[in-house]
């Protein structure tokens, strides 16, 4: 068998293919920035929630690898991942929404199922993989030397994404490659990512059936606050008591919050209500005393936050209940002694 070339054969066999890579590298990375941005905004105003939006424009030593192993006639034509990016999904019903807004917001010049295309001697678990060009909304002079480049965009969930990683690890691309002792586990593994893939999406819809079963009490007092206290029933209960005000200022506040009431005892929605009736007037003395605007969003403080301090006022414990850093925590204690004895001198005048 004669010796196997490397790389470093292209640079001296080739050198004017690299030169060319190099001329384009730099073009191909703004691509990727510009591609990453648009995917960025749109998934976030379409309220589409990802666990990764990345991109990279291949580096000379992956190029010059690929240049070497696969043999290619054209490179600069057939090598379609010069720029890629890869968006990574929680859940497999967005991947749909996801094509949607490729579609709509660059030009598209091929649209591939991989799981389609596998042939029966194949093992895999892909997903959808666009080649793209940047679209008409992207005009100017900063995009004359990007308009007729390609990028590669992957579309996977959570699931799919690790089951790549694993893939790539493994080398094998098809199952005649494969050892016969590893073969029926590699296929019973993709067979059971798939059934974790459809699981995260019934639990999905069985979250939203609760949110929606929740909401359909809400007319009726009672039955509302009968629920259970979870982070669910508790988003909509801030929802309803602070139609107004911004729900958090960042997305554990809520959790912050609700785990607070949990670790002090309530169970449902109605002991969340009494305990904030109960505490209203000690409340806002002390949110007045201490509130800054630093925690407020939009000029308001956040109804999951204003509801922790029902804890304050009402549980001895309450920094046992609440992670407040200890400078807060200080002075939320001083001002809460003060705003406890002028409640008691009132009590005592009127006795």
């Amino acid at each position: 068998m004669p010796p196997t070339s490397g790389p470093d054969d292209v640079w001296q066999k080739s050198p004017e293919t690299v030169k060319t890579f190099l001329d384009l590298r730099r073009d191909n990375e703004q691509l990727c920035a510009e591609v990453e941005y648009i995917l960025r905004k749109k998934l976030h105003s379409e309220s589409i929630e990802t666990s990764a939006i990345v991109s990279r424009a291949k580096t000379l030593n992956s190029f010059l690898e690929k240049l070497q192993r696969k043999q290619y006639l054209n490179p600069f034509e057939e090598i379609t991942d010069l720029a890629a990016a890869r968006i990574v999904c929680l859940y497999r019903r967005d991947i749909a929404k996801v094509a949607e807004i490729i579609r709509a917001e660059f030009e598209v010049i091929e649209d591939v199922d991989k799981l389609d295309e596998m042939g029966v001697d194949q093992f895999g678990y892909e997903a959808r993989h666009f080649l793209v060009r940047l679209g008409k909304g992207s005009s100017g002079a900063r995009y004359d030397s990007l308009k007729q480049l390609v990028c590669e965009i992957q579309v996977r969930t959570v699931v799919q994404d690790a089951w790549a990683i694993i893939q790539h690890h493994l080398v094998y691309k098809r199952e005649s490659q494969i050892p016969k002792q590893i073969q029926r586990k590699l296929n019973s593994l993709a067979g059971l990512f798939e059934t974790v893939d459809d699981q995260f999406e019934s639990i999905r819809t069985e979250r939203e059936s609760y949110i929606a079963e929740v909401r359909e009490t809400i007319g009726t007092p009672a039955a509302f606050l009968r629920n259970e206290l979870n982070l669910d029933s508790f988003m909509e209960y801030l929802a309803v008591t602070f139609p107004k005000r911004p729900v958090e200022k960042n997305a554990r506040q809520a959790s912050i919050a609700l785990d607070g009431f949990r670790k002090a005892g309530l169970k449902t929605l109605g002991d969340l209500d009494i305990l904030l009736k109960e505490t209203a007037k000690s409340r806002k003395q002390l949110l007045d005393s201490v509130a800054e605007e630093s925690w407020k969003v939009d000029g308001q403080l956040p109804s999951s936050l204003e509801s922790v301090f029902s804890l304050v006022i009402s549980a001895e414990n309450w920094k046992e209940l609440l992670p407040w850093g200890s400078e807060n925590a200080d002075r939320i204690e001083q001002a809460r002694q003060s705003i406890m004895k002028a409640a008691e001198n009132r009590s005592g005048r009127g006795r």
